[in-house]
């Protein structure tokens, strides 16, 4: 039996699927985007934690690719961590979330993890998608957002006094010169954006930072979801961990927003394990 491995990877961390003589087994490593990869130390690492990981194929899905450059890219370093694999196919997030969401269905599909994007599907395929833009432009909604937003909000004083309290007590660090050594000297800023949002809230936080993260999934709404041109019916499948963690706010935002049939499935993988399971999967 042919052996197979499914990988779904943001800049994060990446979920993966491995099928072997009938048995599933799934493992968690680093975050791999084709434009903050180090090949050599990242290929070692990969190794090292798949030690007996040998795919006949593999399915990478990632966050930054769906172009020439990144997917050679990522292509070649997948080739050097499983030399023995017999094909290597690389294709974007949204290709395989709205694979294993939607098997050859219609619908849309929205990532909001440390970036953020979305797109159309019809039989299974993205169709059209929204420009992200990347952390520094866009990703409105994704983790790098809402780090971006409680970090200028806190430093220009734009928060009451018991909101700026509770962020004083969770930033780390909290002083301005540290934190912008944080953010700017990382190899992976977009990370350590994330990383920010993850630490302050993950926890009870004050209504200032829920309305935070509202106006993050209504930016997200009308910056991309409108790119898609809906109708409103579609049933449209969000996934990554801002979703997963904020789905009661980010469901009633996008009803308000007019879009009715949301439904959150976080991780993606699980998707991929049930279609396998059920031999309802197919493979480019």
């Amino acid at each position: 039996m042919e052996k197979i491995l499914i990988a779904d990877s943001g800049a994060t961390k990446t979920d993966w699927l491995y099928a072997e003589d009938g048995v599933r087994k799934m493992y968690r490593t680093e975050g791999l985007h084709p434009s903050f990869m180090d090949p050599v130390r990242d290929a070692n690492e990969l190794k090292a934690e798949l030690p007996n990981v040998q795919p006949d194929r593999v399915c990478f899905y990632g966050t930054g690719l769906g172009n020439r450059v990144s997917d050679e890219k990522m292509h070649a370093f997948l080739m050097k961590v499983f030399p023995g694999s017999k094909k290597i196919v690389v294709k974007s997030d949204l290709e395989g979330s709205a694979r294993a969401f939607f098997g050859d269905g219609d619908g849309a599909v929205a990532v909001l993890g440390t970036g953020s994007i979305c797109a159309k599907v019809e039989s299974g395929k993205p169709v059209r998608k929204s420009a992200a833009l990347g952390f520094a432009i866009g990703d409105e909604g994704s983790a790098a957002d809402l780090g971006r937003r409680i970090l200028r909000g806190y430093y220009r004083d734009q928060f009451s006094e018991s909101t700026a309290d509770f962020l004083k007590k969770n930033l780390n660090p909290e002083n301005y010169g540290e934190m912008m050594v944080r953010i700017y000297q990382s190899e992976k800023p977009n990370r350590e954006l994330a990383a920010v949002a993850g630490e302050v809230l993950d926890q009870p936080i004050p209504d200032e930072l829920n309305d935070l993260i509202r106006r993050a999934f209504q930016e997200f709404a009308e910056q991309q979801l409108s790119m898609l041109k809906l109708d409103g019916d579609e049933k449209i499948i969000f996934t990554g961990k801002v979703a997963d963690a904020h789905q009661e706010t980010l469901v009633d935002v996008m009803k308000s927003e007019g879009f009715s049939n949301v439904d959150v499935k976080y991780p993606m993988i699980e998707s991929f394990s049930i279609r396998m399971k059920d031999n309802s999967i197919k493979f480019w």
